[in-house]
């Protein structure tokens, strides 16, 4: 293989490996957020996911909150 198409083909996994990580990291977060009981740790896990939200790529957004929405217990 050449060198352009190695670095292609790791650009792409490390794209998919980004956007996985996001969506993985809000959904990781609300699981933890309806686990605990601790008023403390869920303000904390929530200041967590906000911070979680303002740094999720834009086009993941949407699918981020829709997890948000169906799954956290409010």
């Amino acid at each position: 293989m050449k060198l352009g198409q190695k670095l292609a083909i790791l650009t792409i996994a490390a794209s998919v490996s980004l956007f996985a990580n996001g969506i993985t990291n809000v959904t990781s977060l609300v699981d933890q957020i309806n686990k605990t009981s601790d008023i403390k740790a869920k303000q904390v896990l929530m200041k967590k996911l906000d911070i979680e939200i303002a740094s999720i790529d834009q086009k993941d957004l949407a699918k981020a909150k829709e997890i948000i929405d169906t799954n956290l217990k409010k």
